[in-house]
């Protein structure tokens, strides 16, 4: 694969009972549109090809408590890891723990940290992601985050067959 290499990426995951509603949204997306079906998570940071125990141990060394992220809004944008997404405020908190990840991870990566949850992974046209925006109804405005994951993946992730190549190495609850 031209101009792909391997990452970890390194995801907030929310909590119950949001993490849930998420999970079902993203499923029914997935099964309507034949898309790939992922856990709902915001991208906090990205960092080198990691094993087991290199992210075992950025993720053990972080300090951080449940950040509670407020929506924006739903949007949607070209990239296909954008096709249609959650906007989140920027948070102090958030942005600190992103730096901290990519200082941990030794991050030669440019990684503008963009607080945002996707909800599909599809190639649609604008006017079909645009209609579907205007369906989506969740009955929270604001998500807390009550753990991080360490993902090992391939970027840019431009298909299918990339998400569902993404592994797992490690997580942890945030206290």
């Amino acid at each position: 694969m031209t101009g792909t290499s391997e990452i970890t990426a390194f995801w907030l995951c929310p909590a119950e009972p949001e993490r849930r509603i998420l999970s079902q949204l993203i499923g029914k997306l997935a099964l309507r549109f034949d898309a790939p079906v992922f856990e709902p998570h915001l991208t906090i940071g990205v960092g080198p090809v990691m094993t087991k125990m290199e992210a075992a141990e950025i993720l053990h060394a972080l300090e951080s408590t449940p950040l509670l992220l407020e929506m924006k809004g739903v949007e949607f944008a070209e990239e296909f890891t954008k096709t249609l997404f959650l906007k989140f405020s920027h948070s102090q908190k958030a942005s600190e723990l992103s730096a901290e990840i990519m200082s941990r991870a030794r991050s030669a990566v440019g990684y503008d940290f963009d607080p945002h949850l996707s909800l599909i992974y599809h190639d649609m046209s604008r006017s079909e992601k645009e209609a579907l925006a205007t369906t989506i109804e969740l009955p929270f405005r604001r998500v807390t985050f009550d753990s991080i994951q360490a993902i090992s993946c391939r970027a840019p992730i431009t298909k299918r067959v990339e998400v569902e190549g993404w592994r797992t190495l490690g997580e942890r609850r945030l206290a």
